[in-house]
């Protein structure tokens, strides 16, 4: 199980300031909700968010989806 945390974690150190910012964003929405139902507690104790560095964009309207 720690190779796994290990994994995710060099997995989410290679990503684009911009996409941690994306995940960081979640935390406390609906999807952020159900993404860590899905992770699980073990994998989301792991994960320590803070707010996005900068503010993300969201979008809205059908072109969207």
């Amino acid at each position: 199980m720690e190779e796994f945390f290990n994994q995710i974690r060099e997995r989410y150190m290679a990503l684009s300031d911009e996409e941690k910012d994306t995940i960081r964003a979640m935390a406390g929405t609906e999807q952020g909700r159900v993404l860590s139902k899905v992770l699980g507690p073990e994998l989301m104790s792991q994960i320590r968010l803070r707010r996005p560095a900068t503010p993300v964009q969201q979008r809205r309207g059908l072109a969207t989806r």
